[in-house]
């Protein structure tokens, strides 16, 4: 491994101090400053047509610890909405993996129009991203 290093070096007339590091650029949103997280626990509700079912564990992402707790509070309520969104999720709309980012979004506005219109903290749209430790079908 060094050896190869050292050929390369060689070669290449620079010194490992030369060698720049390939700029890389970031599509979509920030990264979030400091993440708080929740995990909702797996579900698993039968898809339209009683054939499979979906198996799903979400967690949420926060970036204020604020209405991280307010929702906190209220977690049957979010339980139960994902529940009944989630059994409307068919298999055409499952199986298109173009789906998934719909599916986040709509998970996620939904989670955030159960905020307060006029909250405490500054985000109206406290929920920064959705994300599916496993989704699938069976």
């Amino acid at each position: 491994m060094l050896i190869s290093s050292v050929i390369v070096i060689l070669l290449t007339g620079c010194s490992e101090e030369e060698v720049e590091e390939p700029e890389v650029i970031r599509e979509g949103p920030p990264p979030l400053e400091n993440p708080q997280y929740v995990d909702l626990g797996t579900f698993i509700v039968n898809m339209p047509g009683d054939k499979y079912f979906l198996k799903s564990s979400i967690q949420i992402a926060f970036n204020d610890p604020i209405p991280k707790a307010w929702m906190a509070a209220r977690l049957p309520i979010v339980k139960d909405m994902l529940v009944t969104h989630l059994q409307t999720i068919s298999v055409e709309q499952f199986d298109d993996l173009r789906s998934r980012p719909i599916i986040k979004n709509d998970i996620k506005l939904r989670i955030n129009s159960l905020f307060p219109n006029k909250p405490l903290w500054e985000d109206t749209a406290p929920v920064r991203k959705i994300l599916f430790s496993e989704f699938y079908r069976q």
